[in-house]
């Protein structure tokens, strides 16, 4: 089930299914130091990837095309980047734009003159275009209305950017969409050998993203010296804390559910480090204590600086400082006394991750991102996790008795829901022709029920298992799908995820009340993401690489503590 020793192991200690994948925890989760970007970034770093501006022709409005190449080793990949200006009524960052202010492609191989030609006429299409198989990543994205034009004003003039209106997630580029594995004729990620720099899943679009956010850099000082050679960079605090803007609505909602053995894979990420940590003994005056002690007052003026942020239905982030603050006490005791609350302990981690709980799984969720930070043995093997084997078998041999003891110990959680009551079947889910991705709609109103995603993972088992009540207990699983051959998908899953422990999201996604903020938080914290500012139910704002290490510094080897990054001040 999991691919070292040490981590089969750890998964003995680690938290259960019913605590990870219940839907408030989901929703409460933070990145870690084993999200996509952060260990993206600390491979960079400890290669010392080189990114090296190989073409700019670009002009005083920041139009034109650009060439970063990526030297990894005796690799490099070259992105290479369309850039022009929209009318704003043209800006959209929905997936059926038609155009964008920033398009590009992260390629392998040669850049000829006759495959820039081939990329100059088929990457500013996008769904509309078709790639050659020596390229990883379409991307696009969109100046910030707000953003972009006011930093290179303040860079032309002299001066650095105003941090009370630059907000609380600030970004110059806003990514709408990366492409990949197949789709327009991009490579497929199969054919990436055990040995080349990418081949973690997630790590070209990583590297892609952060290139955006490079080039967001260099576009707003480009534009200010064209308006005034006098202009100044970006500086201090402001070199580094701009990141990338993105957006997500209720098209990532189906991908955990289509994926179950990635949904195992990315919780063990997270959940095995931390129960490593949680079983470590600790002392007063351990260093990671003191590091962590750092950490939690950086991340409790973090969410203070974000106390207008808005956050809701999660908790806002004045409450979220403001809960931090006796765990920052409970830390000092056992720094001073080795106590904690008047208690004598050996094992400060869980301690703390036990105390944070009372708060709220956000507030253990920061708890738990310091304490994994502090705990970096893990981090080549966690690594390991991400590739996945993600075939579904039926076992036709397998008896109904046997297949009913997994369903009812494996899903427990189905029966909490009573799909006799309408409010637990109000939605369906379907591909929108008009959206062009994942959309939800009320059953009984809504078109479209006919083309019904089978994504209802909850009301499929429960059907399963009212079937195989009814079914004799020698009966083997091939004569059972005879009978009821409707239930052949369900069957092949419960069957190949009986032993995989973080398979299935303990929700049911027809519900009147299901929140689908949950889930898309839960994958936007694995990314990286932070400031999550749901917009509604169903779609909500954040930022990648605020305060992560540029081009320069990853070359110089230097990825350093980015976690909980402060806003700039102001005389930075």
């Amino acid at each position: 089930m999991r691919p070292t020793d040490t981590l089969r192991r750890t998964q003995t200690l680690a938290r259960s299914p019913e605590q990870v994948l219940d839907p408030a925890d989901m929703g409460a989760a933070r990145y870690t130091r084993h999200s996509f970007a952060r260990s993206f970034l600390r491979t960079a770093a400890a290669q010392n990837w080189r990114v090296e501006r190989e073409r700019w022709d670009v002009d005083d409005a920041g139009r034109g095309e650009i060439v970063y190449r990526v030297v990894i080793g005796s690799h490099e990949v070259r992105f290479v980047v369309f850039s022009t200006t929209l009318i704003e009524s043209d800006r959209t960052d929905r997936v059926i734009a038609k155009a964008w202010d920033v398009t590009g492609a992260l390629i392998e191989g040669p850049l000829t003159e006759s495959r820039a030609n081939a990329l100059r006429s088929q990457v500013p299409r996008q769904e509309e275009g078709r790639a050659d198989d020596g390229t990883l990543i379409w991307t696009r994205a969109n100046r910030s209305a707000r953003f972009f034009d006011y930093v290179v004003d303040r860079l032309s003039e002299g001066t650095q950017p105003d941090i009370t209106t630059m907000g609380d997630a600030a970004y110059i580029l806003r990514s709408t969409a990366f492409y990949s594995n197949g789709k327009f004729g991009l490579a497929d990620f199969d054919r990436l050998d055990a040995g080349h720099p990418l081949r973690l899943p997630y790590r070209a679009h990583m590297l892609t993203a952060w290139l955006l956010r490079e080039l967001s850099y260099d576009l707003v000082e480009h534009c200010a010296r064209a308006r005034n050679p006098l202009s100044v960079r970006l500086s201090g605090d402001w070199r580094r804390y701009l990141g990338l803007g993105n957006a997500t609505g209720l098209g990532m909602v189906p991908y955990v559910i289509n994926h179950p053995h990635v949904l195992d894979a990315w919780c063990a990420t997270r959940e095995l480090p931390l129960a490593h940590a949680l079983a470590q003994a600790t002392t007063p005056d351990d260093r990671r204590i003191h590091t962590a002690g750092d950490l939690l007052e950086r991340a409790t003026h973090y969410f203070r600086e974000r106390a207008d942020l808005a956050t809701a239905p999660f908790v806002p982030c004045g409450e979220l400082s403001s809960q931090l603050e006796p765990l920052r006490a409970m830390l000092a005791e056992y720094i001073d006394s080795g106590t904690i609350g008047g208690e004598a302990t050996t094992h400060a981690w869980r301690e703390l991750h036990g105390q944070a709980a009372t708060f709220g799984p956000e507030a253990r969720n920061v708890m738990d991102s310091v304490i994994v930070e502090v705990h970096p043995q893990l981090d080549a093997e966690v690594e390991e996790l991400l590739c996945c084997d993600q075939r579904q078998d039926v076992d036709p041999a397998q008896t109904c008795a046997q297949l009913r003891s997994v369903v009812r110990e494996r899903y427990a959680w189905v029966r909490r829901f009573d799909f006799d009551d309408p409010d637990e079947l109000t939605h369906f889910w379907f591909s929108s022709e008009n959206n062009e991705e994942p959309r939800r709609g009320r059953r009984g109103i809504d078109p479209g029920e006919n083309v019904e995603h089978p994504i209802d993972i909850a009301r499929s088992v429960a059907s399963l298992d009212r079937d195989l009540a009814s079914t004799h207990d020698e009966t083997p699983v091939a004569a059972f799908l005879v009978e009821h051959p409707w239930h052949r998908g369900i069957v092949a899953r419960a069957q190949t995820l009986a032993d995989v422990p973080y398979s299935e999201a303990h929700d049911n996604l027809l519900a009147e009340k299901f929140l689908p903020l949950n889930l898309q938080r839960f994958q936007l914290a694995m990314y990286g993401m932070d400031n999550y500012s749901p917009q509604s139910t169903d779609w909500l704002r954040v930022t990648l690489y605020s305060g992560a290490p540029r081009a320069d510094d990853v070359a110089a080897g230097v990825d350093d503590d980015w976690i909980f990054t402060r806003k700039p001040r102001k005389d930075s």
